[in-house]
Parts: structure tokens; C-alpha cells; sequence
């Protein structure tokens, strides 16, 4: 019948729900969404004996195809949901293909792919699945909520709730939750009940309300080494330490952290360096984007998480290439300390320490404009 984006369904596609439908994208709160709708559309609620929740990794396709023949007992259709189906063998795939296309009209049949690396026979098995799906019913592209279009989506909730939540503050809130849509809405939901009964969030009331991850803590502490502030990234540091976690444990995942992130400054002052455009990822130089870390992926990250676009620069912009240099430097002998390579007291210290020498080593900060290579 149709391809179609989630945020192109109409109305009329929910009179007359389709027996088939497959959901493409890995974004949890559209799929919560959807299903909710469906749900409503053909009046089976969550849990009602009309509705089975399957997984490919625990049901043969034959128990599937039964649940799909299984006539509706207090509802007009029955709903089955299958979780992980790409997680089938090709051979498998190719029978649900064939079961597709032979879906009663009194049932409805959602697939859910997981997020996982097919290979090339079962790659072939899929697109005949999705071709079947396509001439049967329906399938839906699930488009991550990410940058503008998560900003847009908690400054509009916030307004349903009665609420005025700035687009600064919504991107903020992002930085917190590391761009996760779900964990986002999750968060402003708490926040939205602790302003009552005032109208406005402010950023003060996200930071109370808002546990940052451990990759959010780590951004603050990058913006005051950057910043040459040697008290402030001390503090944050030792807050991070206050976890709860064990001490070791901690200091290398902050340590993992804070290398991912300096190889992000790595690519972002490479960027600027050679004049390309950050803000406008989707143009940079081809040739160029293949020279540049995949891990992480900086043009990745530069596109789905748009928001932190300025704040990568900001920082990028007051380090050199050769103060990259000797952060790496002193991330590598932080590493070798903690693994028991180099001398050392406890992981505490080791993390003081090189939060010291990142603080301090190489030449005072200046704009980029005025530093060479």
C-alpha cells in the first residue's frame, strides 16, 4: 500500500487501520506513540486478551502465524505485536513474508525491528519482507527526535502543561540526557510538576530537578579545563566521584569520556582550522569527512546532535593542535596509571592529577583565528 512518515499519517489512516504495518527507525517515543494511536484505533487496550506481545527470539514464526489466525474474542480485531523481527534467520524471514501477505482482516499485525547488523542473505530476506509489507499494508519511518525537532516537541509539551519553556533552555536540557528523546520528555515531566504552580522553567529549575549523565558532567568539566579554571573542573570532577560508584570504576569511565570528547575537539578544530562549515555538517568536503575520527563519528555527532554544535566550537576554539597534543598525551599516562602501568596512589588522585596538567599545560588560550596549526 504505502511508505510513509510517522508525522505524514492522517486521520484517515486511523479510520481503517491496515492488517499489516512495520515500524522503521529506532526512536522509542514515536513507537510508543504509534502504538498508543493503533491501540486506540481499533479499541484494543493495553493488555486486553485481543492483544499479543511476541519477540522473534522466543517465537517460531508458525506460533506467530497462529496468534495472527487466533479469531478476537471482545474486540472487533485482534493486535499482535512482534518485537525484534529482524532478529529472524533469513530462511524465517522469507516464511513471515509469506504469512504477510495472508493476514486476516480481523487481525493486525505490527513488526518492530531492534537495532542490530544484518548479514548480506538476511539483508535480501528483509527487503522481501519490507516488499510484502509494502503490497499487504503499510511501512512507517520512525524519524529520531533529535536537535530542532526534540526542541520543538518539549517546548510544545511544556506549553500543553501550561507551561513556557525557552528553546535555550529545552536545548539544555538535551545536554543533560544526552540528546535521548524519551529520557528528555521523562525529565521535563518531573520538571513541569515541580514549577507548579508557577508558568515559567527556568534553567535553575532544570538543574534542580535533572540529573545529568555522566557525559553531560563530563561536558562541564571540558568547558572549565578549556577555560583554564583549575577550581571549577576540581569541583566537577570530585562531584562525579560522589556517585556512589566505586572510585576506580568511576575514574575510567570519566577517563573514557573525556578522551571521546577531546577526539571530538580533535575534529571540530580540524574543521575550523581548514574553513569548513560546522553549522552546515551535510557540506563538508567529502574527501575531507573521510579523514576525519570515527570514533566518535564527528560529522555523526556534529548532525544528529545539532544543539551541541556551538559548544564544540566554543571549546575547540581555545585549544590548538598542539595543546590537543599533550591532552592526549596526559590522557594516555592517566590511562596507563589506572591500569596499574605507571606509579601511582589511588584513581582519585590520578584524575586530579590529570585534570592539573589539562588545566595547565601548553599556552594561554586565544581565539582560533590566531593560532597557527
Amino acid at each position: 500500500m504505502a511508505v510513509k512518515k510517522y508525522g505524514e499519517l492522517k486521520a484517515s489512516d486511523w479510520r481503517t487501520p491496515v492488517t499489516v504495518y512495520l515500524l522503521e527507525g529506532e526512536e522509542p517515543v514515536l513507537q510508543r506513540e504509534f502504538l498508543a494511536q493503533l491501540r486506540q484505533a481499533l479499541q484494543v487496550p493495553p493488555g486486553s486478551i485481543d492483544e499479543s506481545v511476541l519477540d522473534a527470539r522466543e517465537t517460531p514464526v508458525a506460533t506467530l502465524g497462529a496468534a495472527i489466525q487466533t479469531i478476537p474474542m471482545e474486540s472487533a480485531r485482534r493486535l499482535v505485536i512482534l518485537h525484534a523481527v529482524n532478529r529472524y534467520s533469513a530462511a524465517d524471514l522469507q516464511s513471515l513474508a509469506s504469512i504477510v501477505e495472508r493476514v486476516p482482516p480481523f487481525a493486525c499485525l505490527v513488526l518492530l525491528p531492534s537495532p542490530t547488523e544484518e548479514s548480506e542473505s538476511v539483508k535480501a530476506a528483509w527487503n522481501a519482507l519490507m516488499k510484502a509489507v509494502e503490497k499487504s499494508g503499510m511501512v512507517i519511518k520512525l524519524t529520531a527526535l533529535t536537535g530542532a525537532t526534540l526542541t520543538r516537541r518539549l517546548v510544545e509539551r511544556a506549553q500543553e502543561a501550561g507551561k513556557r519553556l525557552r528553546p535555550e533552555d529545552a536545548e539544555y536540557l538535551q545536554t543533560l540526557v544526552d540528546s535521548a528523546a524519551d529520557r528528555a520528555l521523562a525529565e521535563l515531566e518531573k520538571v513541569i510538576l515541580f514549577v507548579e504552580p508557577h508558568s515559567e522553567i527556568s534553567r535553575l529549575d532544570i538543574d534542580m530537578v535533572v540529573a545529568p549523565s555522566q557525559q553531560a558532567q563530563v561536558f562541564k568539566l571540558v568547558d572549565a579545563v578549556v577555560a583554564r579554571d583549575a577550581r571549577a573542573a576540581m569541583r566537577q570532577l570530585r562531584l562525579m566521584f560522589q556517585s556512589g560508584t566505586r572510585a576506580e570504576e568511576t575514574a575510567m569511565k570519566t577517563l573514557a569520556l573525556i578522551a571521546r570528547q577531546y577526539r571530538l575537539l580533535w575534529g571540530v578544530r580540524t574543521l575550523l582550522q581548514y574553513q569548513q562549515p560546522i553549522k552546515q555538517p551535510q557540506r563538508i568536503d567529502p574527501e575531507f569527512a573521510r579523514k576525519l575520527p570515527k570514533d566518535p563519528d564527528v560529522l555523526q555527532t556534529l548532525t544528529r546532535q545539532a544543539f551541541l554544535q556551538d559548544r564544540l566550537q566554543k571549546q575547540a576554539e581555545q585549544l590548538s593542535l598542539a595543546q590537543l597534543c599533550q591532552a592526549f598525551h596526559a590522557i594516555e599516562e592517566a590511562d596507563l596509571a589506572l591500569k596499574g602501568l605507571r606509579p601511582s596512589v589511588n584513581a582519585a588522585e590520578i584524575m586530579e592529577r590529570l585534570i592539573i596538567r589539562l588545566t595547565t599545560d601548553g599556552e594561554p588560550a586565544r581565539p582560533s583565528h590566531l593560532q597557527g596549526g
